[in-house]
């Protein structure tokens, strides 16, 4: 038997499973049908029908009378606010058509890599004429699934193709950096990493190049071809084909 205070402790302390299934939810029913609703496509009466669905859908899988109990814990302690974030959209970067404004400038590797500090690998010599600069944190789970992707590209293109590491904790918020705590979770991916790895401990090349770039993710690759960039953004097929179209233009030069 469930008394009233057991319902009433798991309303405001639900389980794991409780709080699996009320994401979920928020997810089919709220993030996936309006992700790309902003802007001028946005139906006002359509998404709080939604969120009837989805507070009905709560109580009967979930058994959660209010399941802005476990949203609040990601920020959304109202469906205004849900509302307001869906309605606005995602920043540019995630827009199709987004383009970098460092697109075509020009970013000198060797001298942004040399005000880091070597952690893993060899210290880039600026022989290849393709870089990939690799932005990324040990916090970011992405950024951790790219790295055989990548240690990948550099075994297929040795001597062509440079991938560097570029290691910040403190992308986007202000953390200490910690070279010994790196190399030891560098010891723990070794498979992930197989390409040189440098921490900007000075927050130089997150500061002249990253913050530049208007990608607000990592992981961020920033591909150049003879320092001048051709790619900014996520791994994928986008990368890959820029990719594709750098090796073809230096095989031309060469």
């Amino acid at each position: 038997m469930t008394s009233a205070t057991d319902n009433n402790q798991q309303q405001q302390h639900p389980s794991a499973q409780d709080e699996e299934t009320i994401r979920n939810l928020y997810i089919d029913i709220l993030y996936s049908p309006f992700q790309d609703k902003y802007d001028d496509k946005w139906d006002e009466s359509l998404f709080w029908i939604a969120i009837e669905d989805f507070k009905a859908q709560a109580k009967s899988t979930g058994g959660i009378d209010d399941p802005l109990v476990v949203l609040s814990k990601v920020g959304y302690d109202s469906y205004e606010a849900i509302r307001d974030v869906l309605k606005e959209g995602p920043p540019l970067c995630f827009r199709e058509g987004w383009k970098s404004e460092l697109l075509f400038r020009t970013v000198d590797a060797l001298a942004i890599l040399d005000r880091c500090e070597l952690v893993r690998g060899e210290r880039f010599s600026g022989a290849e004429k393709i870089v990939v600069l690799d932005f990324w944190a040990s916090w970011c789970v992405p950024c951790i699934k790219a790295g055989p992707e990548l240690s990948t590209l550099v075994e297929k293109h040795v001597g062509h193709v440079a991938v560097v590491g570029v290691n910040n904790e403190a992308m986007f918020e202000e953390k200490e950096h910690d070279v010994e705590k790196l190399k030891a979770f560098l010891d723990e991916n070794k498979e992930a990493f197989q390409y040189p790895v440098v921490i900007d401990k000075e927050n130089h090349a997150r500061d002249s190049v990253f913050k530049h770039c208007g990608y607000q993710a990592i992981p961020c690759l920033i591909l150049l071809v003879n320092n001048i960039v051709s790619y900014v953004g996520s791994p994928g097929e986008a990368f890959e084909q820029a990719l594709s179209n750098s090796l073809d233009a230096v095989a031309m030069e060469e």
